[in-house]
């Protein structure tokens, strides 16, 4: 196409504008795909009652979904590897969300999208016409104000278009109406084709925006793997957690015994208990730190308040966590009466607190 407008010269501007809209269509569905994951994820945010606070609140929906589904193999997942549960839950929820607006909220969003872009570029064609008709503008000329005025709200490289920037525009009038004729049936090819593409193909950009709004530290206390709460990655200063978990959730056990320790970590600081690590090292919970590593970078006080969901759940899945981590709740590590008296009712109103 290049070379037929090479060939034809200042007679081509049906070639030219073929080629620039050849150029121009993919731009379009890109920026069409940037907007929509903006507008749902912004959406979901807004609406969504797992996503309008920070991750604390989202910790908070995920322990409440995960209490009335009693799935074990989903809480071990969110024990064990919780960065990754999380994405999975919030990945789950965009699906979901997609699939339940499909009909109606992403189809909105796909027409004002493409009205917004429609808009924009009929806005540019005119602006730049205007401009250079005055100064007798080339190609060029016309192809750099074009790109001017398109500005961010889409992302179109002017250097895909150096096949054709050297032709002579005799009359830009016309190479205006021919831009704005092929403009319609233009966005109603790339409607169809933004139309056609699955929702989940924009599901992983979707959910790193939210990920990133709603990430934070994700260090686990070595006791208890309880996940740190400050909301910053890489933060300063210690980790630390409101509430510590019965040390059994994670594996601790009794030295050279199968009993599980059920006891929470803000009690064991507070005791004269002492923990032994790789079945040489002795050290007393008061001075955790001085194990190092990870130890030293927890901040664990003594505390004796705790939530009811961690005792309720090493009652209701007892033979599991035996099971997982070959230890058992019998000895020292036998389950109070007092836990087997929670109910998950009494759970879930603790989290809507």
């Amino acid at each position: 196409m290049s070379f037929k407008i090479s060939c034809q010269g200042a007679t081509s501007i049906t070639s030219f504008v073929d080629f620039l809209w050849l150029k121009l269509s993919p731009a379009i569905s890109a920026s069409i795909r940037k907007i929509m994951v903006q507008k749902i994820a912004g959406d979901m945010r807004a609406t969504c009652p797992e996503f309008n606070g920070n991750r604390a609140n989202l910790e908070k929906h995920i322990l409440y979904s995960l209490a009335e589904e009693e799935n074990f193999d989903k809480y071990w997942k969110y024990i064990q590897r919780p960065e990754e549960f999380f994405r999975d839950y919030i990945r789950d929820h965009i699906k979901r969300y997609c699939s339940e607006k499909e009909s109606e909220k992403i189809k909105t969003f796909l027409n004002i999208s493409l009205g917004d872009i429609k808009n924009t570029i009929l806005s540019a064609i005119h602006k730049s016409t205007k401009v250079a008709k005055a100064k007798g503008s080339t190609a060029s000329g016309w192809l750099d104000l074009f790109c001017d005025h398109l500005g961010s709200n889409l992302v179109f490289p002017r250097r895909d278009l150096v096949n054709i920037e050297h032709q002579e525009l005799m009359d830009t009038e016309f190479l205006k109406e021919a831009m704005s004729k092929a403009l319609d049936p233009a966005m109603r090819e790339i409607e169809e084709d933004c139309s056609s593409k699955h929702i989940d193909e924009i599901v992983p950009d979707i959910e790193e925006i939210l990920s990133e709004h709603l990430c934070g530290c994700w260090k686990q206390c070595p006791f208890c793997k309880a996940i740190c709460t400050n909301t910053i990655p890489q933060h300063e200063g210690d980790h630390s957690v409101p509430f510590h978990r019965p040390q059994a959730v994670s594996g601790w056990h009794w030295h050279k015994t199968d009993q599980f320790d059920i006891n929470v970590c803000t009690s064991n600081v507070a005791s004269n208990i002492c923990f032994i690590l790789n079945d040489r090292w002795r050290y007393k919970y008061k001075k955790y730190r001085d194990a190092g590593g990870d130890y030293a970078t927890w901040s664990i006080t003594p505390d004796s308040s705790t939530q009811p969901y961690w005792k309720w759940f090493v009652c209701h899945f007892r033979s599991k966590l035996e099971h997982n981590y070959g230890k058992k709740f019998t000895g020292k590590g036998s389950i109070p009466d007092l836990w087997t008296k929670i109910t998950k009712q009494e759970v879930l109103n603790d989290l809507k607190k």
